[in-house]
């Protein structure tokens, strides 16, 4: 009897200090990927090739984490007999790491159009579009806290911001489309960097929607269960409103 409380207590550690070592690799894989996005939108409106080739050569690094964390979570099922809790925690973990993984693709996105960018363009949404870079980077913050802390609450209210991002994007495509129908009596630089605009701010609703996938995982690795859905957080809110009153 004591020799099974014994094995207990040493696969418990064991797994302690797995997802001690899993955990530190995401979050230094979430802080570069971070870094990527913010550098890479800089470089844009900085006209920063030396930047941008920076998150460009930087990806490989998130990549190479990608996988270490890929061979750690593997490794721990094949070396352990992982039970529900375990279980929901590596499958929540690798979708993480691949949220993780693309948005460095949309900093590399971004990077690579500012490297295509030859002139000093001015850009007059760039206030609009940092806005929008620093509600993703909040929300990236928060998500990733959430993950390293396991809160779920946390975690579940991150779908709020991700309404002002894609709110910010719209405004953004329509203006895109004003401008354009407007340009297209020959004014083709005007159009030309409004689609650059577009082009920045579509990848960086792209990273915010990896965000909320983010979140999403981690509820699934508290609750063992999927987020639910936002008609379902929805009903959820008014109700809480009609209870407060």
């Amino acid at each position: 009897m004591t020799h099974g409380k014994n094995n207990k207590s040493i696969q418990a550690f064991l797994y302690a200090s797995d997802r001690e070592r899993i955990v530190t690799t995401v979050i230094r894989m979430g802080e570069m990927a971070a870094d990527a996005l913010q550098n890479a939108v800089n470089a844009l409106f900085n006209h920063d090739a030396i930047l941008a080739q920076k998150v460009i050569f930087n990806d490989d690094f998130i990549d190479r984490l990608e996988e270490a964390v890929d061979q750690e979570c593997l490794g721990s099922i094949a070396m352990r007999s992982p039970g529900k809790e375990e279980l929901c925690f590596v499958f929540g973990v690798l979708k993480i790491i691949t949220d993780l993984e693309r948005i460095g693709d949309q900093a590399v996105n971004i990077a690579e159009k500012a490297l295509k960018i030859r002139s000093a363009t001015a850009f007059p949404k760039k206030d609009r579009i940092l806005s929008m870079l620093d509600t993703v980077l909040s929300m990236f913050r928060h998500a990733l806290e959430a993950f390293r802390t396991g809160d779920r609450e946390a975690a579940s209210a991150l779908w709020k911001q991700d309404d002002v991002v894609d709110e910010i994007y719209a405004q953004c495509y329509e203006e895109f489309i004003d401008s354009a129908i407007a340009g297209a009596a020959g004014n083709h630089e005007e159009v030309e960097r409004g689609a650059v605009e577009l082009w920045a701010a579509r990848h960086l609703e792209r990273a915010g929607d990896h965000v909320i996938n983010i979140a999403e995982r981690v509820y699934f690795m508290v609750e063992g269960k999927y987020f639910p859905s936002r008609e379902e957080r929805e009903k959820n809110r008014k109700t809480d409103d009609r209870t407060n009153r």
